[in-house]
């Protein structure tokens, strides 16, 4: 069905182009360029009013300055289960963005105060990642390719009907879908190619470290599914995992191959890798989020940890989880001054450090979920 915008309940073919300007947008600037010429935002807060409440649902905001368009484009999307929320103004729409998370910005190009051009240039500086369908009866090709340079990743020409626009939200959503998954694909196989390089310098100078690493990240991951934590968070946790002993490169062999007790000065070497592990992983662009994760996987809860003696909470959680695998691999393995600890006496040892060396709650969550399943 063509809506011919004959009465209220019409979509209108769209605004006259008097009254309203354009962003300044030269054919070799960047979309960076396109926000220069954009009016101040001022704060104009909107209530949010969420047409459904389920948090799987994608959430879609209508910017139209035209109260007719607001509800046409609200209805047809609720039809098809989305959360739509809408918004009067370009302005109203930047500080809506400011206080809630959407999917999909449906926006009109001509708009009074900050246009649809302006608020894209807005939009895809600050929010890359939410697509933009920009709403328009104009058929200039030029400024068309503005938009495009200003960040739209799609049209809806006026007049339209009510089978375009379903179609065109579920093409811009699952197309940011892919490319989001294209990214997180290559952007993790670039960050375990890095990982693998770390871990070959670690195995060249101790194998024994690298194996232990290996088996670390094993029990690490599963304690982190264990917990419920979510597959971002455990792709973090197990990079960290990964090289949280990297740092040992820069502890002298003799140390680390010394078969008996270490003295003091010794201690104080071996103290240091948590720190050189941090500056090493830190000067890596890919690795740099793990950074402090690395560096403070040997505190304690009660503050008597090193190198920062942090307390409770305030150690990184896959800290946290780190250190109850790191101290259950090293207990259950041979070492050059001792033989390994039974797995029952190995979790009696864990239980009785949880709330002064060791999280309580991660200590419960490894010893009361299936040990078997965590260790196969």
């Amino acid at each position: 069905m063509m809506f011919s915008a004959a009465s209220p309940g019409d979509v209108p073919s769209g605004k006259g182009a008097s009254g309203h300007s354009y962003v300044s947008c030269d054919h070799d600037q960047s979309p960076s360029a396109c926000a220069v010429h954009a009016p101040s935002l001022q704060s104009s807060r909107s209530e949010l009013s969420p047409c459904y409440l389920s948090s799987d649902q994608k959430r879609i905001l209508i910017v139209d300055d035209d109260d007719w368009i607001r509800d046409i484009m609200e209805r047809i999307l609720r039809r098809y289960h989305y959360q739509v929320f809408t918004a009067p103004s370009a302005e109203v729409a930047w500080e809506m963005l400011r206080f809630a998370s959407f999917d999909l910005i449906i926006s009109d190009m001509m708009m009074s105060g900050m246009n649809g051009l302006e608020l894209t240039a807005h939009v895809s500086q600050a929010y890359p990642h939410i697509p933009i369908v920009l709403l328009t009866a104009l058929r200039d090709r030029e400024l068309l390719r503005t938009a495009i340079r200003c960040g739209a990743s799609d049209f809806l020409a006026k007049p339209f009907s009510i089978e375009d626009v379903p179609l065109i939200v579920e093409r811009n959503l699952e197309r940011h879908a892919l490319l989001r998954f294209d990214r997180v694909r290559r952007d993790y196989t670039l960050k375990f190619n890095t990982v693998k390089v770390l871990t070959a310098a670690v195995e060249a100078k101790e194998p024994y470290t690298a194996e232990h690493s290996r088996r670390v990240t094993h029990l690490a991951v599963n304690l982190g599914q264990a917990m419920g934590l979510p597959e971002e968070e455990l792709r973090h946790l197990e990079i960290a995992a990964q090289v949280h002993d990297v740092g040992k490169i820069g502890i002298p062999d003799f140390i680390l191959h010394k078969p008996g007790p270490l003295t003091e000065e010794e201690w104080a070497e071996i103290r240091k890798h948590p720190e050189k592990g941090a500056e090493i992983v830190g000067h890596v662009e890919e690795l740099a989020y793990v950074a402090e994760v690395v560096r403070h996987h040997h505190e304690r809860v009660d503050g008597s940890g090193y190198p920062s003696g942090l307390q409770g909470d305030n150690i990184p959680l896959l800290s946290r989880v780190i250190a109850v695998a790191d101290a259950f691999e090293v207990m259950t393995s041979d070492r050059v001054y001792r033989r390994r600890f039974s797995r029952e006496e190995a979790c009696c040892r864990l239980q009785s450090g949880a709330g002064t060396q060791f999280d309580r709650a991660i200590v419960d969550t490894f010893l009361a979920r299936h040990l078997d399943t965590l260790l196969t």
